[in-house]
């Protein structure tokens, strides 16, 4: 990750909560405009306050509606513990986000690259079979070498390139 987006995240939550100034609010607007990853975690900021949002709305229309005798003084905790349960969910929300739009993504590969690598399999076998067969002929020996060196070095990832350097002298 570029050392600008992490300038760009730690500004991302006064960005959500318009507290930053024009000038710092519209170089975090550019750069989302540019930045796929810095806009996805964006979105996934602004759906977690608005999530936070709605749980803190609805605890508090919840305790209008609880009647407190005047016999009681004590004060009712249940806005605090919603606060508090609130804020557990957005920092989760905003680290689960966060954690999966900095992590590496693993290597998926395509049915391109799936199909490439079976005819680069098949291409390095069948050249190691020709290869094993010209190594009977007397005075191949430079040859065969050579064609092993070059299965080594052309289709490394293979089977075949794994025999040929055993075979290498």
């Amino acid at each position: 990750m570029e050392k600008f987006c992490e300038d760009i995240e730690q500004m991302l939550v006064d960005y959500a909560d318009e507290q930053l100034s024009p000038t710092d609010s519209n170089k975090v607007t550019a750069h989302l405009a540019k930045c796929e990853n810095c806009r996805k975690l964006h979105n996934g900021l602004q759906k977690s306050l608005e999530l936070a949002g709605v749980i803190w709305a609805d605890s508090l229309a919840e305790t209008e509606n609880i009647h407190i005798p005047a016999i009681k003084t004590r004060k009712s905790r249940w806005p605090r513990y919603v606060a508090i349960a609130a804020s557990i969910l957005l920092v989760a929300t905003a680290s689960v986000v966060w954690h999966t739009l900095s992590r590496p993504k693993a290597s998926e590969l395509t049915f391109a690259e799936i199909e490439r690598k079976i005819a680069e399999s098949g291409s390095a076998a069948r050249l190691l079979t020709a290869t094993e067969l010209l190594a009977d002929v007397p005075d191949a020996r430079s040859i065969v070498d050579q064609q092993y060196r070059y299965i080594v070095e052309t289709y490394p990832e293979t089977a075949a390139a794994t025999k040929a350097k055993l075979r290498i002298k």
